[in-house]
C-alpha cells in the first residue's frame, strides 16, 4: 500500500465518521431529520454517494441554505459528536468555521493514527 493509498484510506475513514456525526447531529433537532436532509444533500452532490461526506465546505453551504442560520448549531453539535467518536478533544471556538474546523480534525486524526501506527510497530 502506498502513503497516498493510506491516506486515501484514512480520509474515506474519517468520511464516513464524519457522515455518522451529521446523521446524529442532524437527528438531535428532530428524530429522523437526517432522513429527510441527506438524500436532499445526496441528490444536490453534497453527500455521498455511499454514507459518505465530500466536502465540508459544500456540506456547510447546504446546511446554511437549508437552516439559516440555525446551521451553526447543527454544525457544532456534529463536530462535538466527531469529537466524541475520534476520541479528540472537542474545544470549538465560539466563532469557527466548519470547513476548517474539519480540516483540523483530520489533521489531528491523521496524526494520531499516525502515531498509534508507530506505537503499534515499536511493541514488535
Amino acid at each position: 500500500m502506498t502513503k497516498k493509498d493510506s491516506s486515501d484510506s484514512k480520509k474515506l475513514r474519517l468520511d464516513a465518521v464524519l457522515f455518522q456525526a451529521a446523521n446524529e447531529g442532524l437527528d438531535s433537532i428532530g428524530a429522523s431529520i437526517s432522513l429527510a436532509i441527506l438524500p436532499y444533500l445526496e441528490k444536490n452532490g453534497v453527500v455521498g454517494p455511499g454514507p459518505i461526506i465530500k466536502d465540508a465546505e459544500a456540506f456547510d453551504k447546504g446546511l446554511r441554505d437549508i437552516f439559516g442560520f440555525g446551521a451553526e448549531l447543527i454544525e457544532r453539535r456534529i463536530l462535538e459528536i466527531l469529537c466524541a467518536k475520534l476520541q479528540l478533544s472537542n474545544r470549538i471556538e465560539r466563532s469557527f468555521s466548519f470547513p476548517e474546523k474539519i480540516e483540523d480534525l483530520q489533521r489531528i486524526f491523521e496524526t494520531k493514527e499516525i502515531q498509534a501506527s508507530m506505537l503499534e510497530t515499536m511493541k514488535v
